[in-house]
């Protein structure tokens, strides 16, 4: 069965379909070969339970709400995949409040960054508690852990992030910029300004030169470190992973639409799940009571992208290999 298109899983709002044949054997694409898993031994099952909402039937007789009829959570279905066929990724796991600098506090020269940072409130306690284990048990069973940095400065700090460009290469040319691309127009040379406050763009300097990816989640020297999808997708090809499960943060912003995410890496053909405890959201006033739109983006993930898992259920599998 053909996997349907990006925009087509939008529209329809159904579960996300993985073809068999993702990987064409022998076939190669830009200097990378695909790894051929059809003739291996026999390969080791991981058994997860997959979350998803029933996004039906709706209610007609509601009218303009008649989605109050649907179904919602409740459901998993059993989801068998080779694990040398699955990665973890771990994406955009800062040190925010590991770091000296990086204090999550108003105080400090970061300060007004950390103002606008409301999901660090979540990320570090889920740093400290949910990803360790996480990772601890996708290690000791053998699972591959991507890890995905935001920026090339720490990136090169790690050996595997090397071993990526050895695979990747250079980068291909992306498409042309619109016009005008590179200038600032007004309103927008004050946006950020009007957004996060007027000392947040002086206290940048401060902030992004520090990230680095914390101790309790650092690549060990044979992880694969990428950030650019590119370079992503290359490491996956050559391994034969089509089944990426992330953790990161967060849910709704860099998970799904930043380089390396869920956004492009499911138009690449990659089915791509998450781990419910091991991510956030970006909330505001209206949202932060309740977490909503973690809620929805879970919604969103499980509609559009894959499926959400459950960090028992995933070290449960692991540690079942």
């Amino acid at each position: 069965m053909k996997r349907r298109s990006f925009l087509e899983k939008t529209l329809l709002a159904g579960a996300s379909l993985v073809t068999p044949n993702l990987f064409v054997k022998g076939k190669r694409m830009t200097g990378t070969k695909i790894m051929d898993n059809s003739m291996d031994h026999q390969k080791r099952m991981l058994k997860l339970k997959g979350e998803y909402y029933r996004h039906y039937p709706f209610d007609f007789s509601k009218g303009k709400i008649g989605a109050v009829g649907y179904k919602g959570w409740g459901e998993s279905v059993n989801i068998e995949v080779p694990a040398e066929e699955t990665a973890l990724i771990a994406m955009h796991i800062w040190n925010i409040g590991f770091h000296p600098n990086l204090p999550f506090s108003s105080e400090g020269k970061a300060g007004p960054v950390m103002e606008m940072l409301e999901w660090a409130s979540r990320s570090i306690p889920i740093i400290k508690t949910e990803i360790p284990p996480i990772l601890k048990a996708a290690r000791e069973a053998k699972i591959p852990v991507i890890h995905v940095a935001s920026d090339e400065h720490y990136a090169k700090k790690y050996p595997g992030y090397q071993r990526t460009l050895d695979i990747a290469g250079n980068e291909p040319p992306g498409l042309p910029r619109a016009p005008r691309h590179d200038e600032i127009k007004p309103p927008d040379d004050v946006k950020d300004n009007l957004l996060f406050g007027e000392k947040f763009k002086e206290s940048l300097q401060y902030y992004t030169p520090n990230f680095d990816f914390p101790d309790l989640a650092k690549p060990l020297d044979s992880e694969y470190v990428a950030f650019t999808t590119h370079q992503l997708n290359e490491v996956l090809r050559k391994q034969g992973i089509w089944n990426l499960i992330y953790i990161g943060f967060a849910i709704n912003w860099c998970l799904w639409f930043s380089p390396c995410g869920m956004v492009d890496m499911s138009r690449l053909g990659y089915r791509c799940s998450c781990i419910k405890e091991a991510v956030t959201a970006v909330e505001n006033k209206e949202s932060a009571v309740g977490e909503l739109n973690k809620r929805e983006a879970l919604w969103r993930t499980s509609l559009m992208f894959g499926y959400v898992h459950s960090a028992g259920d995933f070290m449960r599998a692991c540690g079942k290999l």
